[in-house]
Protein backbone atom coordinates (compact mmCIF):
# COMPACT_ATOMS: atom_id res chain seq x y z
CA UNK A 1 0.00 0.00 0.00
CA UNK A 2 0.99 3.31 -0.96
CA UNK A 3 1.96 5.87 2.27
CA UNK A 4 -0.08 8.94 1.78
CA UNK A 5 1.68 10.54 5.19
CA UNK A 6 3.07 14.43 4.88
CA UNK A 7 6.51 13.30 4.16
CA UNK A 8 5.52 10.49 1.44
CA UNK A 9 3.50 13.40 -0.36
CA UNK A 10 6.68 16.00 -0.02
CA UNK A 11 8.88 13.01 -1.58
CA UNK A 12 6.64 12.61 -4.16
CA UNK A 13 6.81 16.49 -5.15
CA UNK A 14 10.11 16.53 -4.96
CA UNK A 15 10.81 13.66 -7.52
CA UNK A 16 7.84 15.43 -9.57
CA UNK A 17 10.42 18.45 -9.50
CA UNK A 18 13.42 17.35 -9.64
CA UNK A 19 11.91 15.99 -13.11
CA UNK A 20 10.39 18.65 -14.52
CA UNK A 21 13.44 20.81 -13.89
CA UNK A 22 16.03 18.29 -15.55
CA UNK A 23 13.30 18.50 -18.32
CA UNK A 24 13.42 22.03 -18.63
CA UNK A 25 17.40 21.79 -18.77
CA UNK A 26 17.03 19.74 -21.71
CA UNK A 27 14.75 21.84 -23.51
CA UNK A 28 16.75 25.07 -23.46
CA UNK A 29 19.48 23.09 -23.84
CA UNK A 30 18.74 22.27 -26.97
CA UNK A 31 17.36 25.83 -27.62
CA UNK A 32 20.11 26.94 -26.80
CA UNK A 33 22.15 25.33 -28.86
CA UNK A 34 20.15 25.14 -31.90
CA UNK A 35 20.16 29.01 -32.13
CA UNK A 36 23.80 28.94 -31.91
CA UNK A 37 23.70 26.03 -35.29
CA UNK A 38 21.11 28.64 -36.86
CA UNK A 39 23.01 32.02 -36.19
CA UNK A 40 26.19 29.91 -37.47
CA UNK A 41 25.02 28.57 -40.31
CA UNK A 42 24.05 31.80 -41.67
CA UNK A 43 27.11 33.52 -40.79
CA UNK A 44 29.50 30.89 -41.85
CA UNK A 45 29.55 28.95 -45.11
CA UNK A 46 28.78 25.20 -45.11
CA UNK A 47 32.97 24.41 -45.60
CA UNK A 48 33.56 26.61 -42.21
CA UNK A 49 31.20 24.75 -40.72
CA UNK A 50 31.81 21.25 -41.95
CA UNK A 51 35.36 21.93 -40.86
CA UNK A 52 33.90 23.26 -37.03
CA UNK A 53 31.82 19.93 -37.25
CA UNK A 54 34.71 17.84 -37.62
CA UNK A 55 37.07 19.30 -34.98
CA UNK A 56 34.02 19.45 -32.62
CA UNK A 57 33.75 15.63 -33.44
CA UNK A 58 36.73 14.80 -32.38
CA UNK A 59 37.10 17.02 -29.11
CA UNK A 60 33.61 15.46 -27.89
CA UNK A 61 35.39 11.61 -28.45
CA UNK A 62 38.27 12.55 -26.98
CA UNK A 63 36.53 14.19 -23.84
CA UNK A 64 34.63 10.64 -23.67
CA UNK A 65 37.62 9.15 -23.17
CA UNK A 66 38.84 11.36 -20.79
CA UNK A 67 35.43 11.58 -18.64
CA UNK A 68 35.96 7.84 -18.28
CA UNK A 69 32.88 6.70 -16.33
CA UNK A 70 34.21 8.63 -13.35
CA UNK A 71 30.91 10.77 -12.40
CA UNK A 72 28.73 7.34 -12.67
CA UNK A 73 30.96 6.16 -10.35
CA UNK A 74 30.56 8.82 -7.91
CA UNK A 75 26.80 8.91 -8.36
CA UNK A 76 26.64 5.32 -6.98
CA UNK A 77 28.66 5.67 -4.23
CA UNK A 78 27.37 5.13 -0.92
CA UNK A 79 30.09 6.34 1.36
CA UNK A 80 31.44 9.47 2.69
CA UNK A 81 32.51 12.51 0.49
CA UNK A 82 36.58 11.36 0.31
CA UNK A 83 36.15 9.02 -2.02
CA UNK A 84 33.78 11.44 -4.53
CA UNK A 85 36.80 14.17 -4.11
CA UNK A 86 39.72 11.56 -4.64
CA UNK A 87 38.01 10.48 -8.04
CA UNK A 88 37.19 14.15 -8.94
CA UNK A 89 40.78 14.73 -8.62
CA UNK A 90 41.37 11.81 -10.60
CA UNK A 91 38.92 13.48 -12.89
CA UNK A 92 41.59 16.64 -13.27
CA UNK A 93 44.36 14.99 -13.62
CA UNK A 94 42.76 12.70 -16.71
CA UNK A 95 41.31 16.07 -18.36
CA UNK A 96 44.39 17.87 -17.98
CA UNK A 97 46.29 14.83 -19.88
CA UNK A 98 44.13 14.41 -22.67
CA UNK A 99 43.86 18.52 -23.15
CA UNK A 100 47.89 18.75 -23.53
CA UNK A 101 48.01 15.76 -26.24
CA UNK A 102 44.78 17.47 -27.82
CA UNK A 103 47.53 20.79 -27.93
CA UNK A 104 50.47 19.31 -28.75
CA UNK A 105 48.98 17.19 -31.99
CA UNK A 106 47.09 20.47 -33.12
CA UNK A 107 50.63 22.23 -32.78
CA UNK A 108 52.37 19.20 -34.70
CA UNK A 109 49.46 19.64 -37.38
CA UNK A 110 50.18 23.04 -37.94
CA UNK A 111 54.00 22.11 -38.43
CA UNK A 112 52.17 19.83 -41.18
CA UNK A 113 50.95 22.59 -43.05
CA UNK A 114 47.28 23.02 -41.33
CA UNK A 115 45.78 26.10 -41.33
CA UNK A 116 46.53 28.67 -38.90
CA UNK A 117 42.72 28.95 -37.88
CA UNK A 118 42.60 25.07 -37.51
CA UNK A 119 45.16 24.96 -35.14
CA UNK A 120 43.54 28.28 -33.27
CA UNK A 121 40.42 25.85 -33.06
CA UNK A 122 41.59 22.16 -32.12
CA UNK A 123 43.88 24.03 -29.16
CA UNK A 124 40.69 25.77 -28.08
CA UNK A 125 38.86 22.99 -28.21
CA UNK A 126 41.36 20.41 -26.57
CA UNK A 127 41.11 23.41 -23.53
CA UNK A 128 37.29 22.66 -23.79
CA UNK A 129 38.29 18.59 -23.00
CA UNK A 130 40.17 19.35 -19.64
CA UNK A 131 37.05 22.12 -18.54
CA UNK A 132 34.08 19.69 -19.79
CA UNK A 133 35.84 16.23 -17.88
CA UNK A 134 35.71 18.43 -14.52
CA UNK A 135 32.64 19.48 -15.21
CA UNK A 136 31.44 15.85 -15.56
CA UNK A 137 32.65 15.22 -12.45
CA UNK A 138 30.93 17.95 -10.69
CA UNK A 139 28.00 17.11 -12.22
CA UNK A 140 28.24 13.25 -10.95
CA UNK A 141 28.83 15.10 -7.43
CA UNK A 142 25.92 17.31 -7.59
CA UNK A 143 23.59 14.43 -8.39
CA UNK A 144 25.33 12.22 -5.30
CA UNK A 145 24.56 15.24 -2.95
CA UNK A 146 20.90 14.82 -4.16
CA UNK A 147 21.05 18.52 -5.47
CA UNK A 148 19.47 17.76 -8.85
CA UNK A 149 18.14 20.92 -9.11
CA UNK A 150 21.36 22.58 -8.63
CA UNK A 151 22.67 20.59 -11.23
CA UNK A 152 20.00 21.49 -13.91
CA UNK A 153 20.04 25.15 -13.26
CA UNK A 154 24.38 25.28 -13.46
CA UNK A 155 23.62 23.66 -16.48
CA UNK A 156 20.87 26.34 -17.93
CA UNK A 157 23.10 28.88 -16.51
CA UNK A 158 25.91 27.57 -18.44
CA UNK A 159 24.03 27.39 -21.58
CA UNK A 160 22.44 30.73 -21.56
CA UNK A 161 26.05 32.57 -21.51
CA UNK A 162 27.71 30.32 -24.20
CA UNK A 163 24.85 31.70 -25.94
CA UNK A 164 25.83 35.02 -25.39
CA UNK A 165 29.57 34.63 -26.04
CA UNK A 166 29.05 32.21 -29.09
CA UNK A 167 26.08 34.69 -31.13
CA UNK A 168 27.72 37.80 -29.95
CA UNK A 169 31.37 36.28 -31.49
CA UNK A 170 29.65 35.44 -34.50
CA UNK A 171 28.01 38.46 -35.15
CA UNK A 172 30.95 40.52 -34.67
CA UNK A 173 32.74 38.70 -37.35
CA UNK A 174 34.86 35.87 -35.46
CA UNK A 175 33.78 33.39 -37.67
CA UNK A 176 34.23 29.68 -36.53
CA UNK A 177 36.67 30.52 -33.39
CA UNK A 178 33.31 32.22 -32.16
CA UNK A 179 31.87 28.54 -31.89
CA UNK A 180 34.60 27.64 -29.44
CA UNK A 181 34.39 30.89 -27.25
CA UNK A 182 31.20 30.13 -26.15
CA UNK A 183 31.76 26.16 -25.31
CA UNK A 184 34.51 27.33 -23.07
CA UNK A 185 32.28 30.11 -21.81
CA UNK A 186 29.44 27.84 -21.24
CA UNK A 187 32.20 25.15 -19.22
CA UNK A 188 33.50 27.67 -17.26
CA UNK A 189 30.48 29.08 -16.01
CA UNK A 190 28.78 25.68 -14.85
CA UNK A 191 32.28 24.68 -13.15
CA UNK A 192 32.06 28.28 -10.99
CA UNK A 193 28.71 27.50 -10.25
CA UNK A 194 29.05 23.41 -9.67
CA UNK A 195 32.16 24.61 -7.34
CA UNK A 196 30.25 27.17 -5.97
CA UNK A 197 27.10 24.42 -4.60
CA UNK A 198 29.17 21.32 -4.10
CA UNK A 199 31.95 23.08 -2.11
CA UNK A 200 34.22 19.91 -2.28
CA UNK A 201 38.04 20.41 -3.17
CA UNK A 202 39.64 17.55 -5.01
CA UNK A 203 41.97 15.20 -3.01
CA UNK A 204 44.59 12.97 -3.84
CA UNK A 205 45.09 9.48 -2.42
CA UNK A 206 42.85 7.17 -3.87
CA UNK A 207 44.08 3.44 -3.95
CA UNK A 208 43.95 0.23 -2.77
CA UNK A 209 39.98 -1.47 -3.44
CA UNK A 210 38.45 1.21 -3.98
CA UNK A 211 40.92 2.18 -6.76
CA UNK A 212 40.42 -1.16 -8.03
CA UNK A 213 36.25 -0.93 -7.82
CA UNK A 214 36.67 2.56 -9.27
CA UNK A 215 38.64 0.97 -12.50
CA UNK A 216 36.11 -1.93 -12.95
CA UNK A 217 33.42 0.21 -12.94
CA UNK A 218 34.43 2.79 -14.66
CA UNK A 219 35.63 0.62 -17.73
CA UNK A 220 32.67 -0.99 -18.13
CA UNK A 221 30.56 1.97 -18.39
CA UNK A 222 33.40 3.81 -20.66
CA UNK A 223 33.18 0.69 -22.65
CA UNK A 224 29.53 0.62 -23.75
CA UNK A 225 28.93 3.86 -23.53
CA UNK A 226 32.06 4.87 -26.04
CA UNK A 227 30.29 2.38 -29.29
CA UNK A 228 27.28 4.42 -28.63
CA UNK A 229 29.46 7.84 -28.99
CA UNK A 230 31.70 6.84 -31.94
CA UNK A 231 28.52 5.22 -33.75
CA UNK A 232 26.87 8.97 -33.49
CA UNK A 233 30.26 10.57 -34.90
CA UNK A 234 30.76 7.97 -37.15
CA UNK A 235 29.08 9.23 -40.44
CA UNK A 236 30.48 12.48 -40.12
CA UNK A 237 34.17 11.48 -40.04
CA UNK A 238 32.93 9.22 -42.91
CA UNK A 239 31.81 12.32 -45.00
CA UNK A 240 34.76 14.22 -44.45
CA UNK A 241 37.40 11.77 -44.78
CA UNK A 242 35.49 11.07 -48.53
CA UNK A 243 33.36 14.05 -49.45
CA UNK A 244 34.75 16.79 -48.15
CA UNK A 245 34.18 19.47 -45.14
CA UNK A 246 31.37 21.29 -47.48
CA UNK A 247 29.76 18.17 -47.68
CA UNK A 248 30.48 17.66 -43.87
CA UNK A 249 28.11 21.00 -43.45
CA UNK A 250 24.96 20.01 -45.28
CA UNK A 251 25.33 16.41 -43.67
CA UNK A 252 25.89 18.02 -39.99
CA UNK A 253 23.16 20.66 -40.51
CA UNK A 254 20.60 18.18 -41.66
CA UNK A 255 21.19 16.18 -38.90
CA UNK A 256 21.62 19.28 -35.68
CA UNK A 257 17.87 20.04 -37.13
CA UNK A 258 16.62 16.55 -37.13
CA UNK A 259 18.35 15.83 -33.65
CA UNK A 260 17.37 19.17 -31.54
CA UNK A 261 13.82 17.37 -32.06
CA UNK A 262 14.58 14.42 -31.63
CA UNK A 263 16.53 15.36 -28.30
CA UNK A 264 13.11 17.14 -27.02
CA UNK A 265 11.79 13.73 -27.37
CA UNK A 266 13.89 10.85 -26.30
CA UNK A 267 15.78 13.06 -22.89
CA UNK A 268 11.69 13.13 -21.28
CA UNK A 269 10.75 10.22 -23.12
CA UNK A 270 13.67 7.80 -21.23
CA UNK A 271 13.50 9.98 -17.62
CA UNK A 272 9.29 9.16 -17.62
CA UNK A 273 10.53 5.68 -19.34
CA UNK A 274 13.02 5.09 -15.99
CA UNK A 275 9.87 6.18 -14.03
CA UNK A 276 7.17 3.86 -15.41
CA UNK A 277 9.19 0.76 -15.36
CA UNK A 278 10.59 0.53 -12.01
CA UNK A 279 7.03 1.44 -10.79
CA UNK A 280 5.56 -1.16 -12.68
CA UNK A 281 8.39 -3.83 -11.46
CA UNK A 282 8.01 -2.67 -7.50
CA UNK A 283 4.64 -1.78 -7.95
CA UNK A 284 2.97 -5.19 -6.99
CA UNK A 285 3.85 -9.06 -5.93
CA UNK A 286 6.89 -10.72 -7.55
CA UNK A 287 5.00 -12.87 -9.04
CA UNK A 288 2.70 -10.73 -11.43
CA UNK A 289 6.26 -8.52 -12.00
CA UNK A 290 6.93 -9.75 -15.70
CA UNK A 291 3.30 -8.93 -16.63
CA UNK A 292 3.09 -5.64 -15.33
CA UNK A 293 6.34 -4.67 -17.03
CA UNK A 294 5.31 -6.03 -20.43
CA UNK A 295 2.34 -4.01 -19.85
CA UNK A 296 3.79 -0.63 -19.09
CA UNK A 297 6.30 -0.82 -21.84
CA UNK A 298 3.47 -2.03 -24.46
CA UNK A 299 1.27 1.19 -22.80
CA UNK A 300 4.51 3.29 -23.24
CA UNK A 301 5.44 2.51 -26.59
CA UNK A 302 2.25 3.24 -28.36
CA UNK A 303 2.42 6.45 -26.20
CA UNK A 304 5.91 6.77 -27.08
CA UNK A 305 4.70 6.35 -31.52
CA UNK A 306 1.50 8.65 -31.08
CA UNK A 307 3.45 11.23 -29.75
CA UNK A 308 6.53 11.38 -31.93
CA UNK A 309 5.29 10.21 -35.13
CA UNK A 310 3.82 13.31 -36.22
CA UNK A 311 6.27 15.44 -35.25
CA UNK A 312 8.86 13.73 -37.52
CA UNK A 313 6.37 13.39 -40.36
CA UNK A 314 6.26 17.01 -39.95
CA UNK A 315 10.38 17.29 -40.45
CA UNK A 316 9.61 15.14 -43.44
CA UNK A 317 7.09 16.55 -45.49
CA UNK A 318 8.60 20.26 -44.49
CA UNK A 319 12.20 19.64 -44.78
CA UNK A 320 12.82 22.11 -47.46
CA UNK A 321 10.48 24.90 -45.64
CA UNK A 322 12.38 24.52 -42.54
CA UNK A 323 15.82 24.48 -44.48
CA UNK A 324 15.06 27.84 -46.48
CA UNK A 325 13.36 29.76 -43.78
CA UNK A 326 15.67 29.02 -40.99
CA UNK A 327 18.99 28.99 -42.86
CA UNK A 328 19.32 30.42 -46.81
CA UNK A 329 19.38 28.99 -50.01
CA UNK A 330 23.18 27.98 -50.10
CA UNK A 331 22.29 24.99 -47.51
CA UNK A 332 19.20 23.88 -50.21
CA UNK A 333 21.16 20.44 -50.57
CA UNK A 334 20.71 19.93 -46.92
CA UNK A 335 16.89 19.97 -47.51
CA UNK A 336 16.60 16.35 -48.51
CA UNK A 337 19.06 15.32 -45.96
CA UNK A 338 16.47 16.47 -43.29
CA UNK A 339 13.37 14.19 -44.90
CA UNK A 340 16.08 11.09 -45.05
CA UNK A 341 17.12 11.84 -41.44
CA UNK A 342 14.07 12.24 -40.01
CA UNK A 343 12.69 8.68 -41.34
CA UNK A 344 16.00 6.95 -39.61
CA UNK A 345 14.98 9.12 -36.20
CA UNK A 346 11.27 8.05 -36.12
CA UNK A 347 12.85 4.07 -36.95
CA UNK A 348 15.10 5.09 -33.99
CA UNK A 349 12.38 6.03 -31.85
CA UNK A 350 11.62 2.75 -29.98
CA UNK A 351 15.30 2.16 -28.91
CA UNK A 352 14.52 4.95 -26.37
CA UNK A 353 13.12 2.05 -23.70
CA UNK A 354 16.47 0.07 -24.57
CA UNK A 355 18.40 0.71 -21.63
CA UNK A 356 15.65 1.22 -19.18
CA UNK A 357 13.87 -1.72 -20.06
CA UNK A 358 17.15 -4.02 -20.15
CA UNK A 359 18.26 -2.17 -16.96
CA UNK A 360 15.17 -2.62 -14.79
CA UNK A 361 14.80 -6.08 -15.99
CA UNK A 362 18.12 -7.37 -14.58
CA UNK A 363 19.79 -7.72 -17.67
CA UNK A 364 21.93 -4.72 -18.22
CA UNK A 365 24.88 -7.11 -18.78
CA UNK A 366 23.36 -7.75 -22.80
CA UNK A 367 23.77 -3.59 -23.60
CA UNK A 368 27.41 -3.64 -24.71
CA UNK A 369 27.35 -6.53 -26.62
CA UNK A 370 24.22 -5.10 -28.43
CA UNK A 371 25.57 -1.60 -28.84
CA UNK A 372 28.77 -3.21 -29.92
CA UNK A 373 26.73 -5.06 -33.14
CA UNK A 374 25.20 -2.12 -33.93
CA UNK A 375 28.30 0.09 -34.40
CA UNK A 376 29.83 -2.76 -36.27
CA UNK A 377 26.57 -3.54 -38.69
CA UNK A 378 26.96 1.14 -38.89
CA UNK A 379 30.61 0.91 -39.62
CA UNK A 380 29.67 -1.39 -42.72
CA UNK A 381 26.76 -0.04 -44.00
CA UNK A 382 28.52 3.39 -43.88
CA UNK A 383 31.61 2.66 -45.40
CA UNK A 384 30.00 1.22 -48.24
CA UNK A 385 27.39 3.51 -48.81
CA UNK A 386 29.94 6.97 -49.12
CA UNK A 387 31.19 5.60 -52.20
CA UNK A 388 27.55 6.54 -53.66
CA UNK A 389 27.30 9.80 -52.71
CA UNK A 390 26.11 11.75 -49.78
CA UNK A 391 22.30 11.12 -50.03
CA UNK A 392 23.17 7.29 -50.32
CA UNK A 393 24.88 7.71 -47.13
CA UNK A 394 21.73 9.13 -45.59
CA UNK A 395 19.67 6.60 -46.90
CA UNK A 396 22.49 3.97 -45.18
CA UNK A 397 20.90 5.54 -41.96
CA UNK A 398 17.49 4.55 -42.72
CA UNK A 399 18.66 0.93 -43.61
CA UNK A 400 20.79 0.55 -39.88
CA UNK A 401 17.73 2.35 -38.42
CA UNK A 402 15.58 -0.37 -39.68
CA UNK A 403 17.81 -3.23 -38.75
CA UNK A 404 18.15 -1.77 -35.68
CA UNK A 405 14.56 -1.86 -34.97
CA UNK A 406 14.39 -5.57 -35.91
CA UNK A 407 17.33 -6.34 -33.22
CA UNK A 408 15.17 -4.31 -31.09
CA UNK A 409 11.86 -5.90 -31.60
CA UNK A 410 13.91 -9.24 -30.53
CA UNK A 411 15.60 -7.58 -27.53
CA UNK A 412 12.34 -6.40 -26.00
CA UNK A 413 10.62 -10.20 -27.08
CA UNK A 414 13.64 -12.26 -25.37
CA UNK A 415 14.27 -10.28 -22.23
CA UNK A 416 10.79 -8.33 -21.53
CA UNK A 417 8.56 -11.14 -23.27
CA UNK A 418 6.89 -8.00 -25.12
CA UNK A 419 4.53 -9.47 -27.83
CA UNK A 420 4.59 -7.07 -30.58
CA UNK A 421 1.50 -8.76 -32.14
CA UNK A 422 -0.11 -6.77 -29.32
CA UNK A 423 2.13 -3.52 -30.02
CA UNK A 424 1.04 -3.54 -33.85
CA UNK A 425 -2.72 -3.67 -32.94
CA UNK A 426 -2.10 -0.86 -30.29
CA UNK A 427 -1.11 1.14 -32.74
CA UNK A 428 -3.37 0.64 -35.54
CA UNK A 429 -5.96 3.37 -33.65
CA UNK A 430 -3.47 6.38 -33.86
CA UNK A 431 -2.79 5.28 -37.85
CA UNK A 432 -5.83 6.59 -39.44
CA UNK A 433 -5.61 9.76 -37.18
CA UNK A 434 -1.97 10.28 -38.15
CA UNK A 435 -2.95 9.76 -42.15
CA UNK A 436 -5.58 12.76 -42.19
CA UNK A 437 -3.26 15.10 -40.15
CA UNK A 438 -0.19 14.22 -42.89
CA UNK A 439 -2.88 14.60 -45.89
CA UNK A 440 -4.13 18.09 -44.05
CA UNK A 441 -0.19 19.08 -44.10
CA UNK A 442 0.58 17.95 -47.54
CA UNK A 443 -2.83 19.35 -49.30
CA UNK A 444 -2.06 23.00 -47.37
CA UNK A 445 1.56 22.73 -48.92
CA UNK A 446 0.46 22.14 -52.67
CA UNK A 447 -2.84 24.42 -52.20
CA UNK A 448 -0.26 27.46 -51.32
CA UNK A 449 2.13 26.65 -53.66
CA UNK A 450 3.42 29.83 -55.29
CA UNK A 451 1.27 32.55 -53.03
CA UNK A 452 4.46 33.57 -51.95
CA UNK A 453 4.44 32.77 -48.34
CA UNK A 454 7.07 33.15 -45.61
CA UNK A 455 9.07 29.27 -45.35
CA UNK A 456 8.35 29.58 -41.57
CA UNK A 457 5.11 30.59 -41.83
CA UNK A 458 4.41 27.34 -43.95
CA UNK A 459 5.91 25.51 -41.85
CA UNK A 460 4.94 26.39 -38.65
CA UNK A 461 1.15 27.42 -39.62
CA UNK A 462 0.67 24.11 -41.79
CA UNK A 463 2.39 21.93 -38.94
CA UNK A 464 -0.33 23.73 -36.29
CA UNK A 465 -3.31 22.71 -38.89
CA UNK A 466 -2.05 19.58 -39.11
CA UNK A 467 -1.69 18.62 -35.50
CA UNK A 468 -5.29 19.67 -34.49
CA UNK A 469 -6.68 17.47 -37.66
CA UNK A 470 -4.71 14.29 -35.77
CA UNK A 471 -5.71 15.23 -32.26
CA UNK A 472 -9.35 15.78 -33.53
CA UNK A 473 -9.04 12.67 -35.25
CA UNK A 474 -7.54 10.64 -32.41
CA UNK A 475 -9.65 11.35 -29.99
CA UNK A 476 -12.81 10.58 -32.26
CA UNK A 477 -11.48 7.33 -33.46
CA UNK A 478 -9.18 6.01 -30.54
CA UNK A 479 -10.42 7.13 -27.59
CA UNK A 480 -8.97 4.88 -25.11
CA UNK A 481 -5.46 6.06 -26.60
CA UNK A 482 -6.94 9.80 -26.06
CA UNK A 483 -7.42 9.33 -22.97
CA UNK A 484 -4.02 7.88 -22.06
CA UNK A 485 -2.55 10.92 -23.37
CA UNK A 486 -4.73 13.58 -22.17
CA UNK A 487 -4.76 12.31 -18.68
CA UNK A 488 -1.69 13.57 -18.26
CA UNK A 489 -2.31 16.88 -18.91
CA UNK A 490 -5.36 17.08 -16.77
CA UNK A 491 -4.56 18.26 -12.92
CA UNK A 492 -5.38 15.10 -10.17
CA UNK A 493 -7.19 16.62 -7.61
CA UNK A 494 -6.27 14.26 -3.87
CA UNK A 495 -9.49 14.36 -1.86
Amino acid sequence: MTSDTPEARKGGRSVLGDGAITVAERVISQAAQFAIFIVAARVLGPAEFGLFALVSACAILLFRVAEFGWAPFIMAWSGDARVPRQVLFIAIVCGAVISMLGILAARAGGSFGLAPQTVRLTEFFALWIMLATVSSAQKGILIWQHKMKASALCEISGELVGLAVAVGALLQGHGVLSLAYGRLAYQTTHLVLSFANTRLAPLSGLRGTVLRELWTFSAQIFASRMFIHVRLYLATFIVGGFLGTTAVGYFRAADRLVSAVAEVIAVPGQLLAWTRLRKARDGGEAAGQAGRLNDAVRNFLVMLFAISAPIFIWLICMSEELIHGLLSAEWQAAAPLVAILAISRMLFVFGILTEPLMSVAGHARALPLFAGLVFVLSTVLTFAAVHFGLYALAWSQVVIAALVLLATMWLFRRYGGLSWRAVLADLRGCLLPMALGTGVLLTLDRATAGMGLPDLVEAIGFGFAALATYLLALSRLDRRLWATMSSGFRKRVTP
